[in-house]
């Protein structure tokens, strides 16, 4: 019998995996020789895969890489191989059961027939036999109608009622034998019957025990399986943290590159500015040098030619005195700057 629900359905996944070239005899027709073959058949699957299994062989000839599995995976293959090998377990120790019921019942059958065969054997010879006391009997009666003396016709009768009574008696034996044998097989149904009485209770007692089982080692291998894949939840943050502080290293590298680069450029632009500044400065102060020499020229020449008179008249000396202007306005505007 199956466990219902999701666990006849792991089973049957199993035992199609063990046994997928098996097409023929199936444990639930209701011929017994059937059953039995099927059983010999998934014992010989179970026993060819268990093999190749501890020659490292894969029942579908593929074998990944143990590298390229994760922890989830292979023990959810373990608990998977496991579970399924619990399930067959399992089946096999309650269908035994009524793999023993069969096989009483067949013997039981057999017996049956080779009992019925002797006792149709015995029946036919009694008759056979009683017949041929029967006619005996029959002609001896022939026989005294042609007796005259009566110390031989009582003799014959005598010898006639012996012979009825041993007849009689023969039946009798042959009654009381068949009688026998019917109580004898009253008793043996009784046993019979409290023998399937004690099988259906071993039965469901090992079913419950089987349910059980199998429920706490389900619990057990979910537990394991949590647990592997949180494992790999942890593995997989800590590696991935790990990839995290090393991008923000190497990112933290290059904005602190970038921000030396920034500051070696800036100080290079620092020393451009301040050699354009001593270079305008100096510029700046010979500029300045030589307009103040202008003006002083401009100035003596104006305080020159101020004593004599011009021949064109007070025009010249008003140009004269906006061009010295014009000097000192710009003398100042280099001052400001």
């Amino acid at each position: 019998m199956n466990p219902p629900g999701p666990l006849g359905v792991l089973e049957e996944k199993e035992e199609e995996h063990l046994s997928t070239a098996i097409l023929g005899p199936s444990i639930y027709s209701d011929n017994p020789q059937e059953r039995i073959q099927a059983r010999r058949l998934r014992i010989a699957a179970r026993l060819e895969a268990r093999r190749r299994e501890e020659l490292g062989e894969y029942l579908d000839g593929k074998k990944e890489s143990e590298e390229d599995q994760s922890k989830s995976y292979k023990q959810k293959e373990e608990s998977r191989l496991k579970l399924a090998k619990l399930l067959l377990c399992g089946t096999e120790l309650v269908t035994n059961i009524q793999v023993a019921t069969d096989i009483r019942e067949i013997h039981r059958r057999v017996e049956e027939e080779e009992v019925k065969r002797q006792r149709l054997e015995k029946l036919e010879n009694e008759v056979k036999t009683s017949q041929d006391k029967f006619d005996e009997i029959t002609a001896k009666w022939e026989e005294g109608k042609q007796k005259r003396i009566p110390q031989e016709l009582w003799e014959m009768l005598n010898n006639q009622q012996v012979h009825c009574a041993g007849l009689i008696e023969d039946k009798n034996k042959l009654i009381n034998e068949l009688q026998q044998e019917l109580k004898t097989k009253d008793d043996q149904y009784v046993k019979d019957l409290k023998k399937q009485s004690d099988d259906i209770c071993l039965l469901l007692e090992r079913m419950e025990e089987q349910v059980k089982n199998v429920m706490k080692n389900f619990r057990q291998e979910l537990q394991h399986i949590e647990k592997a894949f949180e494992l790999e939840r942890q593995e997989l943050l800590t590696s991935n943290k790990k990839k995290w502080e090393r991008a923000l290293q190497a990112h933290n590298a290059k904005e602190l590159e970038y921000l030396m680069n920034r500051i070696k450029k800036v100080e290079d632009y620092e020393k451009q500015l301040n050699k354009q500044r001593v270079w305008d400065f100096e510029e700046y102060n010979l500029i300045k040098i030589k307009l103040e020499q202008d003006v002083q020229v401009r100035l003596c020449s104006s305080a020159g030619v101020s004593g004599w008179p011009s021949r064109r008249g007070a025009p010249a000396c008003v140009s004269s005195s906006a061009s010295t202007n014009n000097i000192l306005a710009l003398v100042h505007l280099t001052n400001i700057y």
